[in-house]
C-alpha cells in the first residue's frame, strides 16, 4: 500500500494530512458530530478515525463535548450500551484576527475558531484617506485587541485581509499572470509581532463567512452571492467544490439587461444591471423626483443629500405617502426581480444572498414582497440577508485564515508570513 501511494505520487505523510483536513471541514460543517458518524461520512474505518481524533484532542484541535443525545421514537425501547460521544473544533484552540478592506470603511476583528467575536474596530473611509493609512490602521487595531486580550503571536493563527474589488487599485493590488497578486499588502502587513497574513478578493470570502456561520444548516446546491455597492459583484459557491474552487460572474452579471433600452452607462449595455440596479444608479433615478417638495419625506429621512439614499429609505417614503416614489421604487423593483430570476435560471441558484443592501427585516419582507409579485414565489422564497453585514464584514478575513492555515492542512499552522500571489478572479 506505501509503494502504491508513493508511485501515486501520494505520501503517507499527504495521507495524514488529507485525512485531518476532511475530518476537521466535516467536524465544522456538521459538528458536534461522533466519532461513528465520522467514520461512515467519511468512508474511513472506525479505527482510524479514532486514532486521528484522539491525536486532535491530544493537540488540543478538537474536544469531546458530552454525549449525544437519544431521540425515542415511538413505543421503542432505550437501546443498551454507551452513547455516542460528540466531539467538535476546540474554539479556543488559536484565535483569528480579520480585516476588510471596502469603499465605505475597513472593519478589524477578533475571533475564535468558532467564529465567535471577541473584539471589532472600524475606520470610514473616504477619497481621501491613504492606502498607509488604512495599513496603519489595520495594524494598530491588531495590536490593540492583541494587548487587550493578552494574546502573543503563537496564540494566533493569522491575519486574513479580504479586499472589494473597487479597492484593489487604491491598495496596489495588480493581475499577475491572471490572478490578481497582493504581495504588496502582505509584505505591508507582515511585521514581526504580526502573526501569517493571508489576502484574497473580500465578495469570495464574505460568501464563504456567510456559508460558514450558517453550519448545521441545509446545505444548498448552488448558491449565489450578491453584494451591492458601486458595482455589483457576485460569488457563486457549489457544494461539490473543494472551498478553494470558487467562480466569480461579476464581469457578466453587470452586462446583463434588465430592462431593454433602458440607461445608458458608458462601457455597459443600455438597460444593463450597472446603469440600473448599482447604488450610484438607483440614487440616479430617484435624483430625477427628489425634492423637499416632490419627495418631503425621504428628503428629511436623508437631510437633503441624495448619497444618502437607500432602498430601505424608498421603501419608507413609498409608505409615507411620498407618490412620486412609488413609480420609480416600482420600476426599480422591476429590475431586481428581472436580475434575480436570470440568476437563479444561469446558475440553477437554490438560494441567492444579498450583502450591504441596508434592510432592515421589514424592509428585506417588502424587498421579497416585490420579488414575489413581479416574477413569483419560486424566485422570492430563495432570497435571503447575508448574516455578515458591514460591521462584521472582517469574518471574511478571518475565514481566509481558517480555510488556508488551518482546514487545508490538517490542523497544523504555519507561522511563515505569507508574501506569495494569492489567487483571486473578480
Amino acid at each position: 500500500m506505501g509503494e502504491y501511494l508513493m508511485i501515486s505520487g501520494i505520501s503517507k505523510l499527504d495521507l495524514k494530512r488529507i485525512n485531518r483536513m476532511q475530518v476537521l471541514r466535516t467536524v465544522w460543517e456538521s459538528g458536534p458530530i461522533s466519532r461513528v458518524d465520522l467514520s461512515q461520512m467519511l468512508q474511513i474505518t472506525r479505527a482510524s478515525i479514532t486514532q486521528i481524533t484522539n491525536a486532535m484532542i491530544e493537540e488540543g484541535l478538537l474536544m469531546e463535548i458530552g454525549e449525544a443525545p437519544y431521540q425515542q421514537k415511538s413505543q421503542e425501547k432505550l437501546p443498551k450500551g454507551r452513547r455516542k460521544i460528540l466531539l467538535d473544533i476546540n474554539a479556543n484552540y488559536k484565535f483569528v484576527l480579520g480585516a476588510v478592506i471596502s469603499e465605505q470603511c475597513v472593519t478589524v476583528g477578533l475571533c475564535t475558531m468558532h467564529m465567535e467575536i471577541l473584539d471589532k474596530m472600524q475606520l470610514a473611509v473616504t477619497d481621501h484617506t491613504s492606502r498607509k493609512e488604512i495599513q496603519q490602521f489595520i495594524l494598530t487595531s491588531c495590536e490593540r485587541m492583541m494587548n487587550n486580550a493578552c494574546l502573543k503571536r503563537e496564540d494566533l493563527l493569522g491575519l486574513g485581509v479580504g479586499v472589494m474589488p473597487i479597492m484593489i487599485g487604491k491598495m496596489r493590488v495588480y493581475y499577475k499572470d491572471g490572478v490578481l497578486d497582493f504581495t504588496d499588502l502582505t509584505k505591508a502587513l507582515s511585521i514581526p509581532q504580526m502573526p501569517p497574513v493571508f489576502c484574497g478578493n473580500a465578495v469570495w470570502l464574505l460568501s464563504l463567512a456567510n456559508a460558514d456561520l450558517q453550519r448545521g444548516g441545509v446545505q444548498q446546491n448552488n448558491e449565489v452571492y450578491l453584494h451591492l455597492g458601486g458595482h455589483i459583484h457576485i460569488s457563486l459557491l457549489k457544494p461539490e467544490k473543494n472551498e478553494t474552487d470558487y467562480l466569480t460572474y461579476s464581469y457578466l452579471t453587470e452586462r446583463m439587461i434588465v430592462r431593454p433600452n433602458g440607461r445608458q452607462q458608458d462601457g455597459y449595455p443600455a438597460g444593463s444591471v450597472r446603469a440600473q440596479l448599482s447604488t450610484q444608479a438607483m440614487q440616479a433615478r430617484i435624483a430625477e423626483i427628489y425634492s423637499k417638495d416632490r419627495t418631503p419625506f425621504l428628503y428629511s429621512a436623508t437631510d437633503g443629500y441624495i448619497e444618502r439614499v437607500t432602498l430601505e429609505q424608498m421603501y419608507r417614503a413609498v409608505a409615507s405617502g411620498d407618490v412620486r416614489c412609488e413609480m420609480v421604487v416600482k420600476e426599480i423593483m422591476q429590475d431586481w426581480s428581472v436580475l434575480l430570476h436570470n440568476l437563479v435560471c444561469c446558475f440553477q441558484a437554490q438560494c441567492i444572498v444579498l450583502h450591504s443592501f441596508g434592510l432592515t427585516e421589514r424592509g428585506f419582507q417588502q424587498f421579497r414582497q416585490y420579488v414575489k409579485e413581479y416574477v413569483g414565489d419560486d424566485v422570492a422564497e430563495r432570497i435571503q440577508c447575508s448574516v455578515v453585514e458591514e460591521k462584521t464584514d472582517f469574518l471574511a478575513g478571518c475565514v481566509l485564515v481558517l480555510m488556508k492555515n488551518f482546514y487545508l492542512n490538517g490542523g497544523v499552522p504555519s507561522m511563515k508570513p505569507t508574501v506569495s500571489p494569492s489567487h483571486g478572479r473578480f
